[in-house]
């Protein structure tokens, strides 16, 4: 049966966990690396429901994106959200591997399936740490007819653009902290 550290190895042959960006808190972050595995509860958040779901679930194991664990914890106790999910993680006996920024960069990981998902085409990095990526679309769209076409291939409630008045053909996706790459992005065209 595979165990936590089992669970780990194979995301890190994945996604490398040396591969995350210097302020993330991606890796095993909780519980017993010897603890045989046999449900595991995928989630983007580990929240107090999360982890009341994959205890309910018979889970011995949580895998999700955002890190369970991000800034020090200063205390644990059940008097605010974050110490109430580390206790009920620790009491229900529930590890945490989260997979942040590693997976962002890694081939085939968020950046490339944003970039699939919107159908970009000629697919290459716009950094060098490999964070967003650039593709171009078939056809020019304007930046409305493109927000639209986000918002459906995204399954999203909402979009947010700025039209500039431009056509779109070419595009930057960043599926993490991207938010100070505009720069970046307008480099590369």
């Amino acid at each position: 049966m595979a165990t936590v550290m089992d669970v780990y190895r194979f995301l890190d042959g994945k996604a490398p966990f040396s591969t995350q960006m210097s302020f993330d808190n991606a890796g095993f972050l909780v519980g017993h690396g010897d603890k045989e595995v046999h449900t595991i509860l995928v989630a983007l958040d580990i929240t107090e429901t999360v982890v009341e779901e994959a205890a309910q679930a018979g889970a011995e194991l949580i895998v999700s994106h955002h890190p369970v664990i991000f800034l020090p914890a200063k205390h644990i106790t059940d008097q605010d959200p974050s110490g109430r999910k580390l206790l009920a993680l620790l009491e229900y006996n529930i590890a945490a591997i989260c997979a942040h920024t590693n997976l962002d960069i890694a081939p085939g990981g968020v950046n490339d399936a944003l970039a699939q998902a919107l159908g970009l085409e000629q697919i290459g990095p716009f950094s060098e740490d490999g964070l967003g990526r650039t593709g171009v679309i078939s056809g020019a769209l304007s930046a409305e007819a493109f927000a639209a076409q986000v918002k459906e291939r995204l399954g999203a409630n909402g979009v947010r653009f700025v039209d500039g008045g431009r056509l779109v053909c070419k595009v930057a996706v960043g599926g993490g902290a991207c938010g100070d790459m505009g720069p970046a992005a307008i480099a590369c065209g």
